[in-house]
């Protein structure tokens, strides 16, 4: 399988729902990848119209924090995050970044830096954590041994808040529809329960 076969196949598995970052020699693209004239190519959103290819290389070079793959060995149907720690390929980070890698995690103890998940659960740790995922047409393996792409961090950028903002609602809403909160996710009192459904209750009891 090729490049181009993997990230189609990638496509199928729910790629072209995420955003993704490409650049050529004098031309930036962020954007959702779709199908034209039977070619992948990625539809540019307009966010970064103003900005240098330039402006945009700490993403590539130091803005890596993890990679998503299709992996047939867990059971949700998405593709899958691996963090930084699950990854193969050697990347040159600050003490500072690593730092901060380590230091991001969820409210259930989910760690950033070895997180392993569905694409959306990592997102959203992500997101949580102040960090803006993007997909590079990059390859890189698992060490499980798996190919993906590069997810990187946006915000390795010197970008101005208004384009974060509007990067920050397009990836958030991307995600979010696929994510569901468990009933033992929430810790709800007796009377808190009382309270929140008094009028079924009370309804039912009629």
């Amino acid at each position: 399988m090729n490049f181009m076969e993997f990230v189609a196949l990638l496509h199928r598995k729910g790629l072209g729902e995420l955003l993704t970052l490409h650049r050529t020699p004098g031309q930036i693209f962020l954007g959702k990848m779709i199908y034209e004239k039977d070619r992948l190519i990625v539809r540019d959103m307009g966010f970064l119209a103003d900005i240098k290819p330039a402006q945009l290389d700490p993403v590539w070079d130091s803005g890596t924090i993890g990679m998503i793959t299709n992996s047939s060995r867990f059971e949700w149907a998405s593709l899958t995050f691996f963090g930084l720690e699950k990854c193969a390929l050697p990347v040159d980070l600050s003490s500072t970044r690593h730092g901060a890698l380590t230091a991001a995690e969820n409210q259930y103890g989910d760690r950033l830096i070895n997180f392993v998940g569905s694409v959306h659960r990592g997102y959203h740790l992500m997101l949580e954590n102040h960090f803006l995922p993007v997909v590079l047409l990059k390859s890189i393996k698992a060490k499980s041994g798996e190919p993906g792409l590069v997810v990187s961090d946006l915000r390795a950028a010197p970008l101005a808040i208004s384009i974060i903002r509007q990067v920050n609602d397009v990836v958030r809403s991307a995600v979010e529809k696929y994510l569901s909160l468990d009933v033992e996710d929430v810790e709800v009192t007796s009377d808190q329960f009382a309270e929140l459904f008094k009028g079924f209750l009370n309804n039912d009891k009629k």
